[in-house]
């Protein structure tokens, strides 16, 4: 049995081996798992979300990545939808336009399926949490060195910039630009909250916190608001409150003025 006829058996073993909630996400899989191995240019093949986790049930989707060999990846994307049609009969597959390497497909039997074609260039080890079901060429073989999001820095002054903005829209009377900033300002402290905490991926925020069983700000239901300025006014003050936990600075003191003032 050559290597990869070993990886093969192992990664339909725990295919078969996933809860019965998802045996038609199991099911799908399997056969994508087929067109893959009979897909030369695709040298590895990896799912991540909760499927990877073990934390699927039956309205889980498949996140999947394809890393594709550097020359052969124009030629793979164009041959990506009739790889998804492969997999079932689609409804629909979002994206399908000439050249773009991520395809969401949503089948007759209420799979969706996530398709992301990379070049295998880009390949520096895996992810924690994502499970590697095929590797010709050993590329997801390490561990991936962890690295913070770019913007792990700034989070918290954007999310003063936003409640800024939210009490400038509620003197103007612009109830629904405030409410977005709102939004964006709790956005915002969940990605720091999550940053703080360690979690992996703190830039997807409360996807992240959910994902890996982290603990929510406390009060943080207090920042959801009507649309209503002094119900929007209440919840940016429990939005500053939360953020001040995280470090005071005159910037949001001002804030917080200026919100206080408003009321």
């Amino acid at each position: 049995m050559t290597d990869i006829d070993q990886q093969l058996s192992t990664t339909r073993d725990w295919i078969e081996h996933l809860p019965r909630t998802v045996a038609t996400q199991a099911a799908a899989l399997t056969r994508l798992l087929g067109a893959v191995a009979a897909e030369e240019r695709i040298r590895a093949f990896s799912m991540e979300g909760s499927m990877a986790r073990g934390r699927a049930d039956e309205l889980s989707d498949l996140d999947t990545l394809l890393w594709v060999a550097d020359d052969e990846f124009a030629s793979l994307l164009a041959d990506l939808p009739d790889l998804a049609r492969r997999v079932g009969t689609p409804i629909d597959i979002l994206f399908e336009t000439p050249g773009s390497p991520f395809l969401f497909v949503q089948y007759v039997d209420g799979v969706q399926l996530e398709l992301l074609a990379v070049r295998a260039s880009e390949a520096n080890g895996r992810n924690d949490g994502e499970v590697v079901l095929l590797d010709r060429d050993g590329l997801l073989q390490e561990p991936r060195e962890v690295t913070p999001p770019w913007g792990v820095d700034l989070w918290l002054g954007w999310a003063w910039m936003r409640l800024f903005d939210l009490d400038k829209h509620l003197r103007r009377g612009e109830l629904w630009r405030a409410l977005v900033k709102l939004e964006e300002a709790r956005t915002l402290l969940l990605r720091h909250h999550a940053a703080a905490a360690g979690i992996p991926e703190p830039e997807l925020g409360l996807t992240s916190i959910l994902n890996f069983e982290g603990n929510l700000p406390d009060r943080l239901e207090e920042t959801v608001a009507r649309l209503d300025a002094a119900d929007l006014r209440r919840a940016a003050c429990v939005c500053a409150d939360l953020l001040d936990e995280y470090g005071q600075r005159p910037f949001g003191a001002f804030v917080r003025a200026r919100l206080a003032a408003g009321s």
